[in-house]
């Protein structure tokens, strides 16, 4: 049960990120970007050790998301 509810949480986030992904024109600082890669990391280490599955795998694609981010959107397009 807590998986699915963790699962439902962080599919909220992922709506949020698939602007910032799409936009050329997006700029996110390297250490916003990079500091939520990581903590995201932290957070489905925690849920793997927990033995849940679904909730690391879409915290997993926030993560992907955030990395995408990281790598394409911290320069200003111009």
């Amino acid at each position: 049960m807590w998986d699915l509810l963790l699962t439902i949480g962080n599919a909220f986030f992922i709506p949020a990120l698939v602007p910032a992904v799409l936009d050329r024109r997006a700029f996110i600082p390297r250490k916003t970007s990079g500091l939520a890669v990581v903590g995201i990391a932290i957070v489905i280490v925690g849920l793997v050790g927990q033995g849940l599955v679904l909730s690391p795998v879409m915290a997993a694609a926030g993560g992907i998301m955030w990395a995408f981010i990281f790598l394409f959107r911290a320069q200003h397009s111009g």
